[in-house]
């Protein structure tokens, strides 16, 4: 069978629907693009198709009645037009839709009225829709998708053994994701922080070196690290014991992550009281102005103020616990002439120099590295208020 052309939902995109079904892991062999591209093929090869399309819910805004979500086109092979992919699409208006929506195969021989996504998606095909042959896609026994094969080759029209086999295919797919799912799972927990649920060190230094190595291998693109460090925390625990500071570092992680949100970004705990966070693609203006955001959370936030255990107060601890950042960028700060291991060794001393230099000069604050010596010295940026 000749290579068909296939699209896949942009990038940034595509890593939203896969964090969010956690299906997402860089570290994996097959890239997830391709992962995806593959399935959608070999369902074309099982039943030979025109076209082919698999959608996805978005799990943060889906709602128990599927009927009232959206599905988003995340691949599409064939003959299905580029622009189709990334379109969403509700229940009431295609057979995508419907299959997902009743979790049951569905075939229409005869479109008559019927369209197989919506008026607009179909318009955008770049072929006339005759038949579709559609299956729910599952993962951990939960509706989350349809797969949709478009206009049957070699026949005039999908046969019941053709149901039958996308029904066993759509069984197979579903064990795959599930499979991908439950692999990358016991990945992820091997690379988290048991108390905080962050990214451990480990992973980080290993997160690190391939940023590092990508960048050397491009004059293109950036990345921030942030050191950060809670002021304060060895009083805590002296004064109401290991429990207590323990959930203050919860807090923090909470704090890190609703802060990162809507950045493209990497928080870990890199040991004790001691954090980092990687700024994908952000400049040296950017991370600062998101290292005084995490600061000024920080700096705000009342720790502590419900109960942490049988007989132990709530402490509303406000202005006690703050942050001190230190802030390094590859570009500004790093001499690129280096191997890429050195290089990986210049911006982990730059970021912890300045957050040392945060600490001298009194704590919560920012600080930004001295610029690398091959390009000049400036002094540190403080920011605090």
């Amino acid at each position: 069978m000749s290579k068909r052309p296939a699209h896949v939902i942009p990038p940034k995109l595509l890593t939203r629907y896969m964090e969010r079904h956690r299906l997402l892991d860089e570290t994996s062999g097959t890239p997830t693009d391709r992962f995806l591209i593959t399935l959608v093929n070999r369902a074309m090869e099982f039943v030979p198709s025109q076209a082919g399309a698999l959608l996805l819910d978005d799990p943060v805004s889906k709602e128990d009645d599927r009927s009232r979500n959206e599905l988003a086109i995340i691949v599409a092979t064939g003959g299905v037009n580029e622009n189709a992919v990334g379109r969403k699409v509700r229940p009431v208006d295609g057979i995508a839709g419907f299959v997902y929506a009743r979790g049951e195969r569905t075939c229409v021989n005869e479109i008559g009225g019927a369209h197989a996504f919506s008026r607009e998606i179909d318009a955008l095909l770049g072929i006339p829709v005759t038949n579709v042959l559609a299956v729910p896609v599952v993962i951990e026994n939960h509706v989350c998708g349809s797969l949709i094969l478009v206009n049957r080759m070699g026949e005039p029209a999908f046969t019941p053994r053709d149901e039958r086999l996308m029904e066993l295919f759509g069984d197979t797919l579903s064990l795959a994701l599930q499979n991908l799912l439950d692999e990358r799972r016991a990945r992820e927990i091997a690379r988290r922080d048991s108390l905080t649920s962050l990214y451990n060190d480990r992973y980080f230094h290993r997160k690190l070196q391939h940023e590092i190595g990508r960048l050397a291998e491009s004059k293109e693109g950036d990345l921030a690290l942030l050191f950060l460090d809670c002021d304060h925390l060895k009083g805590v625990n002296d004064a109401h014991g290991h429990l207590a500071g323990s959930q203050v570092l919860r807090e923090v992680s909470f704090i890190l992550q609703r802060t990162l949100a809507d950045t493209v970004s990497l928080g870990c705990r890199y040991g004790g009281d001691e954090f980092t966070v990687m700024l994908f693609d952000a400049d040296l203006k950017a991370a600062l102005a998101i290292a005084e955001k995490i600061r000024m959370a920080i700096d705000a936030w009342t720790f502590l103020p419900m109960s942490i255990g049988p007989g132990e107060p709530a402490l509303n601890l406000k202005n006690v616990i703050t942050m001190s950042v230190g802030v390094a960028t590859y570009r500004a700060h790093v001499n690129t002439s280096l191997p890429a291991a050195d290089q990986k060794n210049a911006i982990l001393k730059k970021a912890d120099s300045a957050l040392y230099a945060a600490k001298l000069k009194g704590k919560n604050c920012v600080v930004a590295a001295e610029s690398s010596s091959s390009k000049g010295t400036s002094n540190g940026v403080i920011l605090k208020t």
